[in-house]
This record gives structure tokens, sequence and C-alpha cells, in this order.
């Protein structure tokens, strides 16, 4: 059973995010194929890697949005349906029969790995799926202050509207959250509400999904790509390769398997 909507998923995310999507299909272009997609979603990086002619594997859990991927591209060139393998698997446990110049886990994915002993074993994986000198990439929030007062005491669990957008078949769809923090754990817990209104306001569908993840600091990242065996660790504060320097930055990370 999936607790994503795919299609209501597709809506409030239909491209890139901040530069997302432009910075990984540069570095699959730069590390040429194969690339393997860790939690590779309903394919919104992994169709555009594949039309850009690089062979990419695509791991995902979640049998609804796997079913959406294999939807979108059967509506694409056949020169790019090629370039995709879709791959049903957890990123916690995986052994596939090749290895990869490049292996990504986009839209803070990695962050579903919610124990230190997940995030070890992900990591791992990747690595023994890496060829000498491969890279891996991937992208997490940085924990905001700000954010985590703003759910704490009586405004915790507080439904709060989290943005809107067009939905294909007409009508908008209204996302909005509930969140907690536990700071000890350094883990968020949310429910996702998804709301379809068609043009005369009505309520078309309604979508609640649970949400936990983990939440890491530089420096938890830092030592967990360490003790995986991973060098050559860049974290910058954006996609644009901005240092990072804000409690709000996005956190996009690049580490290297030794060669």
């Amino acid at each position: 059973m999936s607790e994503y909507d795919p299609d209501l998923y597709d809506a409030i995310y239909p491209g890139s995010l901040d530069g997302d999507l432009e910075w990984y299909r540069a570095l699959a272009e730069d590390a040429g194929a194969p690339v393997l997609e860790l939690g590779a979603g309903t394919g919104r990086t992994v169709i555009p890697i594949a039309r850009a002619g690089i062979e990419i594997d695509a791991l995902e859990l979640d049998v609804g949005m796997l079913a959406r991927l294999e939807q979108r591209l059967a509506e694409e060139p056949e020169e790019v349906r090629q370039h995709v393998r879709l791959i049903p698997g957890d990123m916690r446990r995986f052994r596939l029969p090749r290895t990869y110049t490049l292996i990504q886990i986009p839209f803070r994915g990695f962050l579903h790995n919610i124990t230190g002993e997940e995030q070890l074993t992900c990591l791992r994986c990747c690595r023994d799926h890496l060829r000498p000198g491969g890279l891996l990439a991937l992208n997490v929030f940085h924990p905001s202050l700000d954010i985590m007062s703003e759910n704490r005491g009586a405004l915790a669990g507080v439904w709060r509207w989290d943005g809107e957008a067009t939905h294909p078949d007409g009508g908008v769809v209204i996302c909005s959250q509930t969140t907690r923090y536990n700071t000890p754990r350094q883990r968020l817990t949310a429910r996702l509400r998804f709301e379809h209104f068609d043009e005369n306001g009505s309520l078309v569908h309604c979508h609640l999904q649970r949400l936990e993840v983990a939440y890491l600091y530089p420096g938890d990242v830092r030592a967990l790509l360490e003790q995986a065996g991973f060098t050559d660790i860049t974290i910058d504060g954006g996609f644009d390769g901005r240092p990072f320097a804000n409690d709000g930055d996005e956190l996009v990370i690049r580490a290297r398997k030794p060669a």
C-alpha cells in the first residue's frame, strides 16, 4: 500500500526545486553512465537525465510511485525509455549486479533512513556499488531553529498552509501540514494533507500522508560519510555552490569512493 498519492505529489513537485534538477543532471553528464538514483519517486530527476542520453537505474521502494514512474516513461520516446531501468528496492539494503559512476539521492530522500544504523547501512551500500573514484551526491535540509521554534509548545501540531499548485485535470491542489520535532532523537514527524479542489471550489479528493524523517547537521553528515569509507567530502549551502552559512540553507553534499 502506497502512502503517497502520485498525482497529487507530481502536482506539488512538478519540476526543479531551487535548481536541484539541473545540478543532478550536470553531475550525471559529467560522470557518464551508468547512474543509480535511490528514492527515484515518480522520476522528477530520472527522466531529465535519461532525456540527456544517460543510462540511469531508478530504485524506489514505494509501489505507487514506481508505477507512476513507469506510466510517465511510457509517454516518453523510445530513445528515452531505453536509458531507464526500474528497480523495486530499499535504499537501506540493496544488492545490484553492477557498479556505477554516480549514485544520487535527491530531494532529501536519504532522511527516510531514520536511525544512525540505517543511514550508515545505506551509505555502505552506496560505497559498495560505486566504481573506484565514483561520486555520491545527495541533499538534505539543514535543521532551522526558527522553524523548530514555530512548532514547539502551544504551536506544536498546528496545521499550516504549505503551498498550492494547479492540478493537471484542472482546479488547485492545496498542501498543508502539521509537524512535530523530537530533538533528542533528531526526528521530524508530520502529517501532510493534499486537497484537490475543482474550479468551483468543491473538494474532489483528499489524501493524508504520514511522514517521519531524520534531520542531520553538517557534522553528522560528514561523520557518517567518513565512517562509510568516503573521502573528498564537500558540503555546500545550495545548488549554486555557495558556502554553507545560514540556518535555513540546503545541505548539498558530494563525496567520493577512494580510487
